[in-house]
């Protein structure tokens, strides 16, 4: 079967390929016009900031500028005017006053056609008022299939970092293919045969949906057939696992070739080589991401084991624009442990928040059991970008780690940037804030005392200040007793992280066993993002997305002592908690014990069923805490789906778009759903299934996170997910339980439960017209440090007023409901309400 996208695209795929013949092979743009930074520049890890080219776009009155018109004003207020500005030798555009503002070309096409666009240094850019994927770091993998119509065809380039911007169109040879640019490839070890992960890109530059596909891999005469069960939907670039043979040979390259299929028609092939090691070296290990899907990376510097022991594990996180197999390579082997680095999805990834928290303790948890390490000698280092991973995953995951040591890194944006939260904000502001609390590591310094922590800095480092670590060592110094400081006199930014001094501070340190741990502090944003620290889990907050936690002391009244390994100690488990609804207290690390009683808050706890059970299940009721025979229900709020609006972005994530509505509707639908496929691909290595609603039924993809786009009037899977939603968004209105808000121009960001899981969450990216959905079309939620909650209503006029267009933001209570919730309400909520 094959589906087309909406509008007119599957009639142009069939009438493209004529004009291929009559155009150029490649055209570099080399004129355009530029306007500066306009607009909010400082707010680009906020999900609120104002951009008058955004406001026209959302307006639909995205017309051509002029040169001398003024574009709109800097951070300072200066009005700033289009200027022109033509491309180097090389087809750049260049110049520092770029940076964060708009480039506008414009391409002459002398019939309908299709081209490929090439983009390098912008965040996102319109062609034709349709939102594609930007290159923010410059990697060249953008390779976009576009329609270009007959006459004028614009393009409103978003810039970027990096000095140089470019674009240029290309007409490739064949409609549908494949290419070797930005491939996931394993590393083959002359050790091992079998089977091993890959994934390549396909471009789908046809109207039509592609769907019946094989992969075909030969490596050495060892062939092996991949059937894909994802699509490649119109008009877009997406990459698609598929498994290699590995065969083993000696060092050196190993030829591959892949072969794609349709319906057993041969569509392309590809021929590349792929590295053979020996496993002394640093090698590529691939595997599937539960995340999306898509296949990630982890790097592998192996050492060895000392005898009777477990090897160690050292957990390497990279900085930024560094590949995770040059930071494995950057270690010798060691002879007590391995080095594994995973990848943060990318080179910049998501600076180890979000998805790229996700993706390190996915690739911890793969090594784990392949290699067999010792749990508990589990180390964490990095540097830079990576640094700051340091103190971020040390933080949310305290009791994972035996000892960290963060490099050159710095704790949080806001000390990196300058830009701590207002000190007398608004409701609604400090909402928006609250959603970002994820990335305050320095609320959570105290459960630095779950393991040690050594500080390395270059004294004389110029892209990470040495204040950093300086502020880390005075803020732990004051209460941290096992805490090293190493300074290096005259240290720039980068002079190696192989370094003695570290991996001796880390083997004088084990994780240490619960029954000797005299008190445990453990404080989390979320259960979601961090539930479980030894033997106390954080099930629900009384305020979601602020911070929760506990102090746990265990006081030993009779020295432990073992009998024919019966135990006739004595303990007394005091906690004290922070913003806790339900907590759980594990006891296994107590059934050896003669006597044991609790308190929480002051509050003996009575009756305890235990040694029957081993673990304990505690809510509050107003100022006191009860027993529940059992957790609360699976469909209530859990470590396992929590929210903000985030959160839905895992568990295999599936798009529908949506098929309902009117034409320009659906086709908004559609586009967003690309619009976000192709960003989530460049940012986060991904691949994400893309399905119409009609396509879309609960049994297909049980246990899958859903992006619904549209609403209850344009998408057909709207009932089947959130029938029973308290929030309702159709054509003209969204209501919240009893409040209904009344126009066209309201953009909606939502996290709901997947009714049909325990696990799954839907997220919903709609509004209640065109302006409304347009107002959505920005997913900046894909970038790390923005915070999103459960619920965000924004209106259009946000990206001309910034915070004061934010009509409503808040938390569902633990229930799911609004009622229970905590949701801010802006003054334009009234108005809009007595519309």
């Amino acid at each position: 079967m094959k589906t087309s996208c909406p509008g007119f695209l599957a009639i142009v795929a069939l009438l493209a390929w004529t004009c291929v013949a009559l155009a150029q092979e490649t055209y570099v743009f080399r004129e355009a016009l530029y306007s500066g930074s306009i607009g909010t520049r400082s707010s680009r890890r906020s999900a609120v900031f104002t951009d008058p080219i955004m406001a026209r776009y959302v307006a639909e009155n995205l017309t051509a500028p002029r040169a001398g018109e003024v574009s709109g004003k800097n951070s300072r207020g200066e009005a700033l005017r289009w200027e022109r500005i033509e491309a180097d030798e090389s087809g750049a555009f260049t110049g520092r006053s770029l940076r964060g503002g708009y480039l506008y070309l414009t391409y002459e096409s002398k019939g309908e056609e299709v081209a490929i666009l090439h983009t390098n240094g912008n965040s996102l850019i319109f062609v034709n008022g349709v939102p594609r994927a930007g290159d923010v770091y410059g990697k060249g993998w953008i390779m976009l299939p576009i329609h270009l119509q007959k006459g004028e065809n614009e393009f409103w380039f978003k810039v970027a970092r990096g000095k140089k911007k470019s674009v240029s169109l290309s007409w490739p040879a064949k409609p549908i293919f494949l290419t070797d640019v930005d491939m996931t490839n394993p590393d083959f070890l002359t050790t091992e045969i079998g089977h091993k992960h890959a994934a390549i890109r396909i471009v789908n530059a046809t109207g039509n949906t592609l769907d019946g596909l094989t992969l075909r891999s030969n490596v050495a005469g060892a062939s092996h057939t991949t059937r894909v069960r994802a699509t490649v939907t119109p008009m877009t670039t997406r990459k698609i696992p598929y498994t290699l043979r590995d065969v083993a040979n000696g060092v050196g390259e190993q030829a591959v070739q892949v072969r794609l299929f349709q319906d057993d028609t041969l569509i392309d092939e590809i021929d590349f080589t792929i590295e053979v090691k020996a496993p002394s070296k640093q090698y590529r290990r691939t595997f599937i991401s539960e995340i999306d899907g898509s296949v990630q990376y982890y790097a592998v510097r192996r050492g060895q084991a000392e005898t009777g022991k477990k090897p160690a594990l050292f957990l390497s996180v990279h900085g930024a624009g560094v590949k995770a197999l040059g930071q494995a390579g950057s270690y010798q082997p060691k002879d007590w442990g391995h080095v594994i680095a995973p990848t943060n999805r990318r080179e910049f990834g998501f600076d180890w928040e979000d998805w790229g928290r996700l993706d390190a303790m996915e690739a911890l948890a793969e090594a784990e059991a392949r290699y067999g390490t010792d749990p508990a000698r589990t180390y964490l280092t990095g540097h830079s970008m990576g640094g700051h991973g340091v103190w971020y995953l040390g933080a949310t995951y305290p009791s994972r780690w035996a000892a960290i040591a963060p490099m050159a890194g710095w704790r949080s944006f806001f000390s990196y940037t300058g830009r701590e939260a207002s000190s007398d904000p608004t409701p609604m502001e400090a909402m928006l804030n609250r959603a970002a609390n994820p990335s305050r590591t320095l609320e959570m310094s105290r459960n630095y005392l779950q393991h040690g922590v050594f500080i390395e800095h270059g004294g004389n480092d110029r892209t990470v200040p040495v204040r950093e670590a300086r502020f880390m060592r005075e803020h732990l110094g004051a209460f941290h007793p096992d805490l090293a400081y190493y300074e290096e006199p005259g240290g720039g930014h980068w002079y190696g992280v192989d370094h003695q001094r570290i991996f001796d501070f880390f083997k004088w340190h084990t994780v240490k066993d619960i029954r000797d741990l005299d008190v445990l502090e453990f404080r989390s944003v979320s259960p979601g993002i961090s539930a479980t620290s030894r033997y106390i889990t954080l099930y629900q907050q009384e305020h979601s997305y602020a911070f929760c936690g506990v102090v746990a002391k265990q006081t030993i009244r009779s020295r432990r002592q073992r009998r024919n390994d019966e135990a006739i100690g004595e303990r007394k488990i005091e906690v004290s908690t922070e913003n806790l609804e339900v907590f759980r207290i594990d006891l296994e690390h107590c059934k050896h014990l003669r006597k044991l009683t609790i308190e929480v808050d002051g509050q003996p706890i009575e009756n305890l069923p235990w040694p029957q059970q081993n673990e304990l299940w505690l809510k509050r009721e107003g100022k006191r805490w009860s027993l529940l025979d059992e957790p609360p229900h699976r469909r209530e709020k859990s470590p396992a789906r929590y929210g903000g609006f985030k959160d839905a972005f895992r568990h295999r994530v599936l798009f529908v778009t949506s098929t309902a509505g009117r034409p320009e509707e659906n086709e908004w639908s559609y586009r967003k759903a690309r619009f976000d496929a192709e960003t989530f691909y460049y940012r986060g290595n991904g691949s994400i299934d893309i399905i119409p609603d009609h396509a879309f039924t609960p049994e297909a993809f049980p246990d899958r996170s859903v992006i619904l786009y549209g609403n209850a009037s344009t998408n057909r899977a709207w009932k089947q997910l959130l029938d029973d939603c308290p929030v309702q968004i159709r054509r003209g209105e969204v209501t919240v339980g009893d409040r209904s808000l009344v126009g066209d121009d309201f953009g909606v960001y939502m996290v709901r439960p997947r009714p049909d899981s325990h696990t799954a969450s839907v997220g919903v990216v709609s509004g209640t017209g065109q302006q409304g959905f347009r107002a959505v079309t920005p997913n900046r939620y894909f970038v790390a440090g923005t915070g999103y909650p459960d619920l965000m209503i924004i209106s259009a006029a946000m990206y001309t007023q910034g915070v004061r267009g934010v009509i409503a933001a808040g938390y569902f209570g633990n229930d799911w409901s609004v009622d229970k919730g905590d949701i801010v309400w802006s003054e334009a909520a009234g108005e809009a309400a007595e519309q």
